[in-house]
């Protein structure tokens, strides 16, 4: 607010006759423009009417307002006013049907402002600070609404593509309605999903010599209790697998890690073409096992869950326990699509009018037959391998088995082999995400996204309506105190995104739609898929633009946690799993892949966060959590087993809810750029020290770090440390104060310069955009972030400096050392730039 310029109320008797006389002016004006444009033709009017109310805008005292409010409704009528009265470019006087028709709608146009002028003001909330706002907030979310909105997803199975999917969408949608949000709408695109043939059954056998089948896997699981009846359950598949049945000797291949197949080929010479191979699950993507397999030539690749990756010690299996039954087996993608969204579309939406490729020819579908099976198949199939002994212990699961890696059975049972009969369907089907919004006041230009998955394998309890309950329950929260009269600074964007099991398509088609808008308006994205895979303590992965905005909530919120009565989220979470990178803070992970915030992070750098509560990774060394992706993922077995009280999820909402809150709310958006430059000298120094076990390569080919390790991560730093300086002794010093490291504005004061703030919060908030490529990663062109990626060789786990780190992979195997340096070369000098553009960004402006 200006020198001299006292707030005024709305209401304030100043502000009612300042709006009279606007009103009275844009009358005024209306009889103008008729009188002018009734005896001229519409050409020369168009001109007059314009200079009329141009002049009398300009010239007018009245529109000298003494308070900011009423000075900008002024400005929003000039602005409206202006430009109500473009002609319509393709109808003529004739046309319209009577000669005055075009000047009464301007009229009428004019006189349509006195409504927008006297609507009653929304009552205003008497919880009036950011503080207040924020704990009635986080006081409205309920444990036991969160459990009963968990109960009404899980009953019926909702996969992508199918009925039920889209009646959930629906049921969701009007339920949002409900809970107040400005807008929910349906928002389809037609993708490539695959689904197993119901006439002819998917299914593993052994054969004889003379192709007798003298055993075959299960068609499905066992049903668990309760579930009996339910109907249109898939049964186990790996979804997008080529269609075949290959048969041939079985090579056991561990987890089918890219180290898995150079053990076999270049340790104990065996070789995998024209093989079928079975992999445990665990330790990286599905995806990327399959992509090795087919690298190594195999036929077929079968897919197991190992009782030493899926069982814990000493529980019993579902329903009596929450480990997975000898009978269960985890569905699941088998892309490779590296962030191309829908394989017929990639980079483009999926909608009516999009160019698609032939199905046969899509981004990333394998070329090679899979299927997945429980551990009781998994043992008939390899009790009788012979060959070549496990090379170490590392390759041992818990199954009672030798775990010879063959190739095929031992000599009694050599003449036998191994034939898969794999028959899925791709098509291309419609999904529906559901997008509600709640527009924000100050800023409804700036959009603030919390999304999560809702289409499940069977029923879902854990992955993802653990998590779409959560966002349920955030949603009706936000929705209560907008019915009070409160809004968002920003606007608030909420998604529950269809067929992310399919390759997070319904997220990635939404975001390619709509890429311009967020490039330019998106501050952050948090994830919300499952909302525990363990009870011990919190799981973050984000942005280190978000740390300090995590450790300084997590703060404020309760802890969950036996033994932590009374303390923070924070505490529990440090004292159980601190990090080993910074000192005296809890344990962050880098974003990888595998959710919905890969296309929003990796594709757009928007800022992007996720949480949940997990397991103790130290000691718990199963797999994720032991049902994942089968029919035992229950609503009983979360009730029962995982989080009885759902105070787990409560508290997870609230981290999700909280962190939404400050990012749309906060006056200085919290990112702490200070933890980014941290971040980036740390992974330099990480990716020098890997460099440094090719010591005499690095100086045959003349090969540095110097200029990231040094000059462009030191440099950002500084550039960090003046960007601050400016700021704190700068106008924003005027409204904000440093609180847990972050920026925080105490809502009562004034702002002293509104475009102060939005220059730094720009600068903000287009810092994550800066590290992004738009060439992308070196066959990756989807994953354009230079700072992280999904690795190569598993989708699930963060790489820093992706580029660097891709090159120097098995460099000494390569062909052409040269040409390979070479590469790493140019991948150091993309870095450097990138993070050298990143932070000239934040100097001041010109």
């Amino acid at each position: 607010m200006e020198k001299g310029r006292e707030p005024v109320d709305i209401c304030d008797p100043n502000a009612i006759y300042n709006g009279i006389a606007i009103i009275t002016l844009a009358q005024v004006a209306g009889l103008l423009i008729y009188a002018t444009v009734t005896s001229r033709t519409e050409t020369n009017s168009f001109l007059e009417i314009n200079f009329i109310i141009i002049f009398l805008l300009k010239t007018s005292p009245e529109i000298k307002t003494k308070d900011k409010k009423t000075e900008m409704a002024a400005h929003r009528t000039k602005t409206v006013v202006y430009f109500s009265l473009l002609p319509a470019p393709s109808a003529s006087v004739k046309e319209r049907g009577h000669k005055h028709e075009g000047p009464m709608q301007v009229v009428l146009t004019l006189c349509s402002f006195l409504g927008w002028f006297v609507k009653p003001i929304e009552k205003k909330t008497s919880l009036s600070t950011h503080e207040d706002m924020k704990t009635a907030f986080m006081a409205e979310m309920k444990a036991e609404n969160i459990k009963q909105f968990l109960h009404n997803f899980t009953q019926l199975p909702h996969l992508a593509g199918t009925e039920e999917n889209m009646h959930l969408a629906q049921q969701v949608q009007a339920e949002w309605k409900t809970f107040g949000l400005d807008s929910v709408q349906l928002v389809h695109y037609d993708v490539l999903l695959s689904y197993p043939d119901d006439t002819k059954p998917n299914y593993i056998s052994i054969i004889d010599e003379h192709g007798n089948e003298i055993f075959n896997t299960s068609l499905f699981e066992p049903p668990p209790p309760g579930y009996e009846a339910v109907r249109d359950v898939v049964p186990p598949y790996s979804a997008f697998s080529a269609q075949g049945m290959p048969e041939g000797e079985l090579v056991y291949v561990n987890y089918g890690r890219t180290e898995d197949f150079f053990k076999l080929e270049r340790v104990m010479g065996i070789n995998c073409k024209g093989k079928i191979v079975i992999a445990r699950y665990g330790k990286i993507f599905r995806g990327n096992k399959v992509k090795n397999a087919e690298l190594a030539g195999a036929a077929g690749i079968i897919l197991y869950s190992d009782p030493a990756d899926y069982c814990a010690p000493g529980v019993d299996p579902y329903p009596n326990g929450w480990n997975l039954p000898g009978g269960g087996a985890q569905r699941g993608n088998v892309l490779n699509l590296n962030g191309a969204g829908d394989p017929l579309t990639p980079g483009y939406p999926a909608k009516e009018y999009t160019y698609r490729l032939d199905k046969t020819s899509g981004v990333g579908l394998p070329k090679i037959p899979v299927h997945p099976i429980g551990y009781h198949d998994a043992e008939s199939l390899l009790r009788n391998m012979g060959g070549h002994a496990p090379p170490d212990s590392s390759w041992k699961g818990n199954l009672n088995v030798s775990y010879n890696v063959g190739p095929g059975f031992t000599a009694s049972y050599s003449t036998r082999k191994v034939k898969m009969h794999i028959h899925n369907n791709n098509e291309v089907r419609r999904i529906y995400n559901v997008i509600g919004t709640i527009r924000g006041t100050v800023e409804p230009d700036r959009y603030v996204i919390l999304g999560g998955h809702r289409d499940s394998w069977v029923f879902g309890g854990i992955d993802p309506q653990s998590g779409a309950a959560v966002v349920h329950e955030i949603v009706r929260s936000f929705g209560k105190l907008k019915k009070e009269g409160w809004r968002p600074r920003r606007t608030v964007i909420f998604a529950s995104w269809d067929a992310e099991e399919f390759g997070l398509l319904g997220s990635t088609e939404w975001a390619e739609e709509n890429a311009k808008v967020l490039q330019s308006r998106g501050v952050a994205y948090i994830n919300a898929d499952s909302s525990i895979e363990g009870n011990y303590t919190l799981r973050v992965d984000c942005t280190p633009l978000m740390y300090s905005l995590v450790y300084s909530l997590t703060k404020e919120i309760p802890s969950p946690d036996e033994g932590f009565e009374g303390k923070s989220l924070y505490e529990s979470w440090y004292k159980k799993n601190p990090s080993s990178e910074y000192k005296e803070v809890p344990r962050i992970n880098k974003l990888g892949s595998g959710n919905d915030f890969e296309v929003f992070f990796q594709r757009l750098g928007i800022a992007s966060g996720r949480a949940r509560y997990s397991k103790n990774w130290n000691i718990e060394k199963y797999s994720s959590y032991p049902v994942y992706h089968s029919v035992y993922e229950t609503y009983e077995i979360v009730e029962q087993f995982y989080d009885p009280t759902f105070k787990n999820h409560l508290t997870v909402a609230q981290v999700r809810g909280g962190l939404v809150f400050e990012l749309a709310n906060s006056v200085v958006l919290p990112f702490d750029c200070r933890d980014y430059a941290s971040a980036v000298s740390n992974y330099a120094h990480i990716i020098y020290n890997l460099s440094r076990n090719h010591e005499e390569e690095l100086a045959t080919y003349n090969v540095s770090f110097d200029v990231i390790l040094h000059k462009s991560s030191c440099n950002f730093i500084e550039v960090i440390r003046g960007w601050l300086t400016l700021w704190e002794i700068g106008s924003v010093e005027n409204f904000c104060t440093k609180e847990n490291g972050l920026l925080k504005y105490p809502l009562e004061k004034e702002i002293k310069d509104l475009l102060a703030v939005r220059s730094l919060n720009d600068q903000l908030m287009f810092l994550e955009r800066a590290f992004i490529d738009p060439l992308g990663l070196p066959g990756r062109p989807f994953y354009r972030h230079v700072i992280f990626a999904p690795s190569s060789h598993n989708k699930y786990a963060g790489e820093s400096f992706p580029g660097i780190y891709d090159a120097m992979f098995d460099i000494k195997s390569k062909a052409d050392q040269h040409e390979a340096w070479e590469e790493v070369k140019r991948q150091i000098s993309i870095a450097a730039f990138t993070v050298q553009a990143a932070a000239e960004t934040l100097k001041e402006v010109a």
